[in-house]
């Protein structure tokens, strides 16, 4: 244990169950004095120290390593420190073997994913350079490409870890790489159209939480086909299902509904305000005028981004306008509020007028699907009706199953567009619904 005395010494200091990392920074008579990255600082007598207790820093934990894999100390620390080593010089990139791991800066780093940076990684193996998302990236597709074999990039972490930013970064690298082979013939490009499905996608199916200002709320798997010059020739998402359709109706404190209703209240013009019947009022659904404002010139750019994000996607002018009337339609049913008249009946006729010149269809009928129960007994239907609890319920189910089918025909109008033919062989990237931490958690959150 000599070696733990002299000033300076790197070592490993077990504090209750945990290692952390320290200096000795004193060795004067019976005592060592320790002082850990925490600010911590123990006095413990020569005569107890063991390695039960101290253990010395191993060189690669001193300086940090690209890959964990070559890590002389094999524990949860040492792991933690070397991360922590690279995150304050703005390395965020960490190799375990062929795994990537990423942390999330919050910030923008300069220069990391300029063009330069992307060209760098072509056609370099994994370890020739600084790890990198293009690396990992590049690894699958010259896999893919050539030993004709198909490739999976999975990405998981916690909400708020980067996942949705990653699957855009992999989707971007493999758009590029693929536009390099000279293979031109698919016209229009398939890989516009593939990076212009995240901003639909993100509007959509993102919100802002707690954790996160662009929480994906949703799974999805990405699967990219090539053709045998290496062309991207198409593509799918498949398995894409909105987790938390009720979000809609109800956001936890300090959370925000999906980012397609702001977009909607803060970019519409005039024109498309008295098409859509938006209004400058709080919607029970989504609460505009709630004490954290939103930046309004932020998501008027975000609410142009989408619209012309669903024109590459060769939705028709129609079309999205018939996507925002029900976007708004869903805004107006929050509006809808019933009081008890033998049974639940509508309070405000004018707002459900809107309603149902936004959803199109017949106002009578749309307050019987809110009001009132069927049953068929002995092959009759037989009508009763709601007390206002169920009213409400039902109108919130309403709601949320509208948004869900909205959410499904757009994934479906992406997948139409960005259909290609067989392929020679084909990449998925798997991005995994990132879950958050809650002392209570909902119902819907354990079910996915």
């Amino acid at each position: 244990m000599e070696s733990f005395y002299e000033v300076g010494s790197r070592v490993w200091l077990l504090e209750g169950e945990d290692w952390v990392p320290a200096t000795v920074t004193e060795s004067k008579g019976a005592e060592v004095t320790f002082r850990t990255e925490y600010d911590k600082t123990y006095s413990i007598a020569k005569d107890s120290l063991n390695r039960q207790k101290v253990t010395p820093m191993h060189q690669t934990s001193v300086d940090g390593v690209d890959d964990m894999a070559n890590l002389g100390d094999l524990h949860d620390a040492a792991i933690l420190h070397n991360l922590h080593l690279r995150y304050k010089n703005d390395k965020i990139y960490t190799y375990i073997g062929s795994i990537l791991c990423a942390v999330n800066p919050y910030y923008v780093v300069e220069g990391l994913y300029d063009a330069s940076v992307m060209n760098s990684y072509r056609e370099k193996h994994i370890g020739e350079l600084p790890p990198h998302i293009f690396a990992i990236a590049n690894e699958c597709y010259y896999s893919m490409w050539k030993k004709g074999e198909s490739q999976c990039v999975l990405i998981s972490g916690e909400s708020g870890a980067g996942k949705t930013e990653s699957t855009k970064f992999i989707l971007k690298y493999l758009s590029d790489v693929s536009r390099g082979t000279g293979e031109t013939e698919n016209m229009p490009k398939v890989e516009d159209a593939i990076i212009q499905s995240s901003p639909i996608m993100e509007a959509f199916g993102n919100a802002k939480t707690v954790y996160n200002n662009n929480s994906s709320r949703f799974g999805k798997f990405i699967h990219l086909k090539f053709n045998s010059k290496g062309r991207m020739d198409g593509g799918s998402i498949q398995d894409c299902i909105l987790f938390l359709a009720n979000r809609v109706v109800r956001q936890n404190p300090g959370e925000r509904n999906y980012h397609i209703f702001y977009s909607l209240l803060a970019g519409a013009s005039e024109d498309q305000r008295s098409e859509y019947l938006v209004f400058e009022q709080s919607s029970r659904f989504c609460p505009f005028l709630a004490a954290e404002a939103i930046e309004e010139s932020l998501v008027q750019s975000e609410y142009n981004l989408y619209k012309n994000a669903m024109k590459v996607m060769c939705l028709t002018d129609e079309e999205i306008s018939d996507v925002l009337q029900v976007i708004s339609g869903v805004l107006q049913l929050g509006n809808v509020h019933f009081m008890a008249a033998g049974g639940a009946q509508i309070a405000e006729k004018s707002v459900l007028e809107n309603v149902a010149n936004l959803l199109r269809v017949d106002i009578y009928e749309l307050s019987d699907a809110l009001t009132q129960k069927s049953m068929t007994l002995r092959g009759e239907e037989i009508l009763s009706p709601l007390s206002v609890e169920q009213a409400l319920d039902s109108r919130d189910s309403m709601a949320m199953n509208l948004y869900a089918c909205t959410f499904k025909w757009l994934i479906n109008k992406i997948n139409q567009r960005i259909k290609g033919n067989d392929s020679f062989s084909s990449i998925g990237v798997l991005d995994i619904f990132g879950f958050e931490n809650f002392d209570v958690s909902h119902g819907t959150a354990l079910c996915t």
